[in-house]
């Protein structure tokens, strides 16, 4: 069967999503690839999930009764909530009239691609194909003691205890959840601090969050090698101990997903992504790599706003913007960290001054009123107030930040902000009071 498209897209993560979506709405006809399920990592296999489970414990204050009911309401209706989440998804592109293939094809040549008895020709094709979790040699994932963030997700199969290798982004994360559900959890970081190139003031609320139940930290020290027992993994580390668990999560490095027949194009790729140019081009003038896959950010925000740039450059021919340079960000732990801009640490490296406002959320007239006790805002200013950058602890932060960074981008100032009417009262109030003490 041959099948003629305006746009292909191969890979059905949060890029290829928003892509299809976009250019649907744009009137092309697309169709869309994927060999496992739909979703990716940022939606199905890790990210999405993670979240709605830590949102579950949000305003828990220590009850011993309300943290068990979660957490077996939870692990119970585990399931059921992914297959609504798969639902929803396809869902969502059916109802635009996306096609929608599942199945591991290739390229035959740049213009056609092969998935099983089926052909489908089209005039652009998307790689958004992301990355997958990698393991070293002394480290082999299995899937069963030795495990990913795909297995990690699978809350009907709790362990007793694990050993999280990592401690990023995702590892930090995952050390949240588990810990809330009452998993023994011993993080290993190699570096000096968890979260590593993060300000010490924003890591240490989460930092003590985490310790507080009970996770046990190792820090300054790598992981060397595993090896499964009969009790389930032992851990060799740098300098010489043995720790072990029921399982070992690898959160510590990632491979590309190169789509099969890529050597049938002119693409070209290096180690660990597809090579792109101007407008997220591959050396293909008809292919584009959006997301992990083209190795610019491994972030679900930057592959998101890749996928619907991609679609504006098809349906009207915009420019893509791929600096990036000002980029918000969130850990979504138990409190959340996000922020955009610089943070204090860069500006020491570069010997560039700066001045800083703190405001805490309880100090604030919302914060009274909702009895919030922790978490606050950090303004960094220039020596002419302009806005480096804005980072906030705390629960829920991750939804104030977003739209900041454009004005971080446009060089706005102190008074610039402080020029807008913030609504009272709110939590917003805490930037106010940040930058009125930041500021000359």
């Amino acid at each position: 069967m041959n099948k003629k498209y305006d746009v292909v897209i191969i890979g059905g993560g949060i890029a290829g999503y928003y892509s299809a979506m976009a250019l649907r709405r744009g009137g092309k006809t697309v169709a869309l690839i994927e060999k496992h399920s739909l979703g990716g990592t940022a939606l199905r296999w890790g990210a999405l999930p993670v979240k709605k489970a830590l949102d579950s414990f949000k305003n828990i204050k220590n009850n011993c009764d309300e943290i068990e009911n979660i957490k077996e309401t939870l692990i119970n209706k585990w399931n059921e909530d992914l297959n609504i989440l798969d639902t929803k998804i396809k869902k969502d592109l059916t109802e635009e009239e996306v096609d929608i293939y599942i199945g591991n094809g290739e390229f035959l040549d740049s213009t056609t691609f092969r998935l099983d008895d089926k052909i489908l020709e089209a005039k652009y094709f998307i790689i958004a194909t992301g990355t997958e979790p990698h393991s070293i040699k002394e480290i082999p994932v299995d899937g069963v003691n030795i495990i990913t963030h795909k297995e990690a997700i699978d809350l009907t199969n709790l362990p007793k205890n694990i050993i999280i290798l990592g401690g990023n982004v995702e590892g930090i994360e995952f050390a949240a959840l588990f810990s809330e559900i009452g998993v023994d959890v011993t993080i290993v970081e190699k570096e000096d601090s968890i979260l590593y190139e993060n300000d010490r003031d924003l890591v240490e609320p989460i930092e003590a969050h985490l310790v507080s139940k009970g996770v046990n930290i190792i820090k300054g020290v790598g992981a060397k090698s595993a090896k499964v027992s009969t009790e389930g993994v032992e851990i060799l580390l740098d300098n010489g101990d043995i720790i072990s668990a029921e399982k070992a999560l690898v959160t510590f490095m990632r491979k590309p997903n190169f789509p099969l027949g890529i050597e049938n194009t002119n693409i070209r790729t290096n180690k660990n992504n597809i090579i792109v140019y101007e407008n997220l081009l591959t050396d293909e003038k008809n292919i584009f790599a959006i997301g992990d896959i083209n190795g610019i950010l491994g972030m679900a925000h930057v592959a998101i706003q890749q996928g619907l740039s991609v679609a504006d450059y098809i349906l009207k021919n915009i420019p893509i913007d791929i600096s990036h340079h000002i980029l918000p960000r969130a850990i979504f732990t138990l409190p959340e960290m996000a922020g955009v801009g610089k943070q204090e640490w860069e500006l020491k490296e570069h010997n560039i001054p700066y001045q800083i406002g703190i405001a805490l959320f309880k100090d604030s007239w919302r914060g009274w009123a909702k009895n919030i006790d922790y978490g606050f805002v950090k303004v960094i200013l220039d020596e002419e107030n302009k806005i480096l950058g804005l980072w906030m602890i705390g629960e829920n932060v991750s939804e104030y930040i977003g739209l900041i960074g454009s004005m971080i981008k446009e060089g706005k100032t102190a008074d610039d902000l402080l020029s807008n009417l913030i609504i009272h009262p709110s939590l917003g109030e805490s930037i106010r009071e940040a930058l009125l003490q930041g500021k000359k």
